[in-house]
């Protein structure tokens, strides 16, 4: 016969578990910060990737640093730009990025990924 401490065990063992709660700050950025972006010619053989990017989540975005990739005909990354997004991405919102390129000949492909985010919860 089991004893009281060894049946308390074995149930706490096999009942179902809680989930746990969700850590924001590990979480990678592109499950809540999604790009949108189209690429502007300028004279002189310059481009700019311009664009919004929308967060989804429940605390805005800070510090947040953009990769922009230039994708090469073979699938290959060419080049790759940093830019920082100038302001904060408040929670459910969205701002405006411009990342400078070089232009390629012809028409470039291009990627963009959030490389560096802070998240934070309260008013700066």
């Amino acid at each position: 016969m089991l004893t009281r401490g060894a049946a308390l065990l074995i149930f706490a063992l096999a009942a179902p578990s809680a989930p746990l709660a969700q850590d924001l700050g590990t979480t990678p950025a592109a499950a809540y910060l999604r790009p949108e972006w189209t690429v502007e010619r300028t004279g002189a053989g310059r481009a700019h990737v311009v664009g919004y990017l929308h967060n989804s989540n429940i605390r805005d975005a800070v510090n947040v640093w953009l990769r922009v990739e230039q994708i090469t005909a073979d699938g290959a990354v060419g080049k790759a730009y940093r830019g920082r997004v100038v302001g904060d991405v408040l929670s459910r919102g969205r701002m405006a990025f411009d990342v400078p390129v070089a232009e390629a000949e012809g028409t470039a492909t291009y990627r963009v990924m959030v490389e560096a985010v802070d998240w934070v919860s309260e008013c700066r």
